[in-house]
């Protein structure tokens, strides 16, 4: 009796060290790096913070920050749980170029969740109706807390013939600056990203509305990428939610990656990608910008940066990785 008694007390101890290696392993918290309040990424950042603390019982937080290229070092240190990058700022920042002085190696991609279209705006009443037409013209350039997006400006003023020596180039504080630099008549043009809720109330609060310019005749999905990796075309067409397009306009268009750093291991990232998955199509219908990505392609092989190993389980646990996934995580892990 005093054996069995010994062992059922070693049984129970055992039972709750693993209970309580469980509960470790998992989150407590997850604070999520956005773009500022206004933004879509502050918005799908919101988004996936509810799902977490509905579904997983994670508190969690959306966290706003002037720019990306603030908060992927906090990711990356651990400081900010996850964060909204783009393609160009998440492989800048793995690989320590641009304004990175050094590889930010703990990077890790868990889902792809939206494809950005992105193009140059400018006021209704401007006459301007094309990107050759901002020849001497103020045009914002350098957006410095997401510096990641400059190149991609001048590629779009390529597609047209453009360099930045062609316009009068400025300077802003953000994406919402940008809106507000061209509504105000401080700038004839700034790129934007259209989906955006600010771009919405400017064009419903602007005299004459604003409008999108389309790519000039160099604009091919060829042409976008050789310039600026991991971008392409789109052609964006007149709808309720898209006012400011009066026919169907091609623009860019790139990807953004929900992205994680030091603080999640791998059942935590195990977990978070399992619970954006299983409720993507209900986060489809609160958040219009998702249901540009199907449930099953949020794991595309054009990652900028590896994926976490947590969500790779996951991942080949339903059956969505594939080959090509394989062969570009070689890729970036190599630092291709």
């Amino acid at each position: 009796m005093k054996l069995f008694s010994r062992y059922a007390a070693i049984g129970a101890a055992a039972l709750a060290l693993s209970v309580s290696t469980a509960a470790d392993a998992k989150l407590k918290r997850v604070t999520i790096g956005t773009n500022p309040s206004g933004t879509v990424y502050f918005l799908l950042g919101s988004g996936f913070a509810k799902t977490f603390q509905e579904k997983a019982g994670i508190r969690s937080t959306a966290q706003p920050h002037s720019g990306s290229t603030v908060y992927v070092p906090l990711v990356n240190a651990g400081e900010v749980t996850l964060g909204l990058n783009n393609t160009m700022d998440s492989g800048n920042a793995y690989r320590g170029v641009g304004d990175y002085k050094k590889p930010l190696s703990n990077l890790r991609a868990l889902v792809m969740f939206w494809v950005i279209p992105y193009g140059l705006m400018v006021r209704g009443d401007s006459g301007i109706t094309s990107i050759e037409q901002l020849r001497g013209k103020k045009v914002v350039i350098n957006i410095k807390p997401n510096t990641s997006l400059t190149p991609l400006t001048l590629r779009i003023l390529e597609t047209a013939g453009l360099k930045e020596k062609d316009v009068v180039a400025m300077d802003s504080g953000g994406l919402v600056k940008n809106i507000d630099l061209v509504v105000q008549g401080r700038a004839m043009a700034a790129a934007v990203a259209y989906s955006m809720p600010a771009t919405r109330k400017a064009h419903a609060t602007t005299p004459g509305g604003i409008r999108i310019l389309p790519l000039g005749k160099f604009g091919t999905d060829a042409f976008m990428d050789s310039g600026v990796s991991g971008t392409a075309t789109m052609m964006a067409t007149p709808g309720k939610t898209r006012p400011f397009f009066k026919e169907p306009t091609k623009i860019a268009a790139f990807q953004s990656f929900l992205n994680a750093g030091k603080a999640v291991n791998d059942d935590d990232a195990y977990l978070l990608v399992k619970t954006l998955h299983q409720n993507w199509k209900a986060m489809q219908k609160a958040y219009g910008p998702l249901r540009g990505v199907a449930q099953n392609k949020i794991a595309p092989a054009t990652n900028p940066i590896p994926y976490h190993d947590g969500a790779i389980r996951y991942f080949k646990e339903i059956g969505i990785w594939t080959a090509a996934n394989d062969k570009r995580q070689a890729e970036v892990m190599a630092g291709k």
